[in-house]
């Protein structure tokens, strides 16, 4: 099963591509209408929201009026973090039971159309993500036609929303919706055919062998960014399952309402988000095999929580692809494939900017020696980060004998199902 997160703006089109891939024979989902169910009386986040929000939201029928309830949170940033916090779990609940009713159709697609899946943090829990985009003069009349709304008022609720040129940067798929319906349409069978590909490939997880991923735990970035040990963040991500691209903004102290792809600004001197990198590549591997556009996307996603410039989400993308290439899951990955023009414009597309360079010295370390004290003291000499290098020697199984394991380190290789290498 490959599973698919459809989004865009508002008024973007987005309802006219999911019908495609309705008749296409896909099985959709819609979180809006999932979101009018939770909040129906009887769903499962109706008392929780008239609580929150007083019974004066509430229309004669005792349904919870939207249009009101709307109206409040787009003018309150507080009032919709509440809200956000009442009802996003209640639907990602129905999302996840949704993809496991179909998890055993191993060519199934599953198609999920959200218009915040990016917003709070949840596009990496599928497989692919497709924007659909149209010119904003387009969209704003769109908009203006569908709610009957005036200029400025429909221009305000297009400023409220992540532009459509950076929703692009954290998808594989785009999809316009400018110009006749029928084009819309050719452009959506295009897409739909690629992902009946990919959904037929088989992806099988990668599991780090035992014996390296406790050289990583042991050897590679013991410190992380803004106090987030790698080694402990790697454990969260095996108990939640998957990558909250908000949970990690919290963790880290991102402020309550600023959106997490923002960052926020890097003081001198902090350890780099990249330390992070080799921990991911494994977590990545686990989850879907030998992906690299998955891999890209969770890089940069994660990137973007600390520091959204092109810099550092190149050095996050490049490091990763770099421990998967260590790993052996792909070889290309290590230094011929960092020469391939097709790399570098595939980070760009994810907005970073790759340090080819940097990565190269890093690839030819990996290649000239098997000595991780001998890799520790070049890379002082390059200029390169240590503990990214020797997080490269203990993932191609370089990094020695590391004697008995600690009980901590056990439990957590017991949780991830790491083998032994023999």
């Amino acid at each position: 099963m490959l599973r698919v997160g459809l989004t865009g703006g508002i008024a973007s089109g987005k309802s006219h591509v999911l019908r495609r891939f309705r008749l296409a024979g896909c099985y959709v989902l819609d979180l809006d209408q999932v979101s009018r169910e939770v909040m129906a009386p009887g769903g499962s986040a109706y008392a929780d929201v008239v609580a929150a929000f007083g019974k004066q939201l509430l229309a004669p029928d005792g349904t919870i009026d939207r249009a009101r309830l709307g109206r409040r949170v787009f003018d309150e940033a507080d009032a919709r973090a509440r809200l956000n916090a009442l009802v996003h779990p209640r639907i990602r609940q129905a999302e996840q039971a949704f993809a496991q009713r179909h998890a055993a159709e191993r060519e199934a697609l599953t198609v999920t159309d959200g218009a915040l899946l990016v917003e709070v943090g949840m596009h990496l829990r599928f497989d692919r993500l497709i924007v659909v985009h149209c010119s904003a003069e387009e969209q704003q009349q769109r908009l203006q036609a569908r709610d009957g709304l005036s200029e400025d008022a429909a221009r305000a609720r297009l400023a409220s929303q992540m532009p459509a040129h950076e929703k692009l940067c954290f998808a594989q798929f785009a999809i316009s919706s400018s110009g006749p319906p029928a084009e819309t349409d050719r452009r959506a069978d295009v897409v739909i055919a690629e992902l009946r590909l990919l959904a037929r490939r088989e992806r099988r997880p990668v599991i780090v062998p035992r014996e390296r991923l406790l050289a990583l735990l042991a050897h590679g970035p013991q410190r992380g960014p803004r106090g987030l040990a790698p080694s402990s963040w790697l454990a969260s991500l095996l108990v939640t399952g998957g990558l909250d691209l908000a949970q990690v903004a919290q963790a880290v102290g991102i402020p309550a309402g600023r959106p997490w792809y923002l960052g926020s600004r890097p003081v001198a001197g902090e350890i780099a988000p990249d330390v992070l990198a080799p921990f991911l590549a494994v977590w990545c591997l686990s989850r879907c095999g030998d992906d690299p556009d998955y891999l890209m996307a969770a890089a940069a996603s994660l990137a973007r929580v600390f520091d959204p410039r092109p810099e550092p989400i190149g050095r996050m993308c490049g490091w990763a692809s770099l421990a998967c290439g260590a790993l052996g899951a792909r070889p290309t990955a290590a230094a011929g494939a960092l020469l391939d023009p097709a790399w570098p414009e595939a980070v760009r597309r994810f907005g970073g900017e790759p340090p080819v360079t940097e990565l190269l010295v890093a690839a030819g370390l990996l290649a000239r020696t098997k000595d991780l004290h001998d890799a520790r003291r070049m890379a002082r000499a390059s200029g390169l980060d240590e503990g990214l290098v020797a997080a490269l020697f203990a993932l191609a199984g370089k990094a020695g004998h590391l004697g008995p394991t600690p009980p901590a380190l056990g439990s957590l290789l017991d949780a991830f199902g790491a083998p032994d290498e023999s």
